[in-house]
């Protein structure tokens, strides 16, 4: 099988000669072709070389355009400021609080110089692969991206202080994100991956009222339009974890705080569990033995639930190259899953 049919194998519940390794790397594959981080996620065609060689080298099973979190922000007028090797961020929030919701304006993505670049990976990384290995594209939550445009503190007071306006801004937000996805599908993804992070400092309550309800209508809409859904969310996901399980996700990725066999129990078959063991201790710090014994735990589940393997997050940046290299070994000689 090739990358393509395991991964969609998987998702539709049918054998797969081996489970599928989606490790997710970025400040990785930047470092692998020995490029400045504010290079690679500002030049389509680097990010694209990158992410073909760690497919190529560690054989991994989609190429992913995830990047940083910073790209509807700027289509939104964010001042984004691009350490040399670091991840993009905001140095002034965008909106102070919500009394300036007024002067977001959503943008076509192709108006938008780097939510375009990040349409021309897409085009780039699909016309080079075609059906070979699935195309990943990327948005912001509607509560990841509420924080971006008015920090994270703010965010969350707001939604205590000021429920009704924060529904307004994060409808804006959605929109925002549908709007990228659907380009993103147009320029050939087969996956869009969503990022909100920020959902693992609020509780079910505030998850329930604010992230559960645009997940939702997000995950609908890009199913509407023809793609699967990753949904990212990292950190400690364990108090609203029978919260995600209802957001329809196709592929939910899990931290490794989270008792993989566990969420097996709580999340229905239609989703794929993607993870998790530790990306420091055991990807970055660990050794061939410890990350073997860390991947077959993970694949211990492969038959309760339609697992995917992977790092809690992502792959850090010095990972020795040895140790991403045993990911695969280790699913490669476990032979297949029914």
């Amino acid at each position: 099988m090739n990358s393509y049919e395991r991964v969609f194998a998987r998702l539709n519940g049918d054998p797969v000669d081996r489970i599928p390794n989606l490790c997710l790397v970025m400040t990785f594959a930047a470092r692998e072709i020995g490029v400045p981080y504010g290079q690679f996620i500002t030049d389509y065609r680097l990010l694209s070389e990158g992410m073909l060689r760690c497919y190529e080298k560690y054989h991994l099973d989609a190429l992913s355009v995830c990047s940083d979190p910073m790209r509807e922000a700027g289509g939104f007028g964010a001042e984004v400021v691009f350490p040399e090797n670091d991840v993009p961020y905001s140095p002034v929030p965008l909106i102070t609080g919500c009394q300036d919701i007024g002067r977001l304006k959503i943008t076509e993505p192709a108006s938008s110089r780097r939510m375009n670049d990040r349409l021309e990976a897409v085009r780039l990384l699909k016309s080079r692969t075609g059906n070979e290995v699935p195309v990943i594209g990327w948005v912001e939550g509607a509560v990841a991206e509420s924080c971006d445009l008015m920090d994270v503190s703010n965010c969350l007071c707001e939604m205590l202080d000021e429920p009704e306006a924060m529904h307004e801004l994060l409808t804006i937000c959605l929109e925002q994100a549908e709007l990228f996805a659907r380009a993103q599908l147009e320029a050939g993804a087969d996956i869009i991956g969503i990022g909100d992070a920020a959902c693992s400092l609020i509780g079910p309550d505030l998850y329930e009222e604010f992230a559960l309800p645009y997940q939702q209508k997000l995950i609908s809409r890009i199913h509407d339009a023809g793609g699967k859904v990753k949904l990212h969310i990292c950190g400690n996901l364990n108090p609203v974890l029978h919260l995600v399980a209802k957001t329809g996700a196709d592929i939910v990725d899990l931290d490794y705080m989270v008792d993989l066999r566990k969420a097996c129990d709580i999340f229905p078959e239609t989703s794929c569990l993607n993870g998790n063991f530790d990306p420091v201790q055991i990807l970055l710090q660990g050794d061939i033995k410890t990350i073997d014994q860390a991947v077959k735990e993970c694949l211990a589940c492969a038959g309760l639930h339609r697992t995917m393997i992977s790092a809690g997050c992502e792959v850090p940046t010095f990972t020795p190259p040895e140790n991403l290299e045993e990911v695969w070994h280790v699913l490669s000689s476990s032979g297949t899953v029914n």
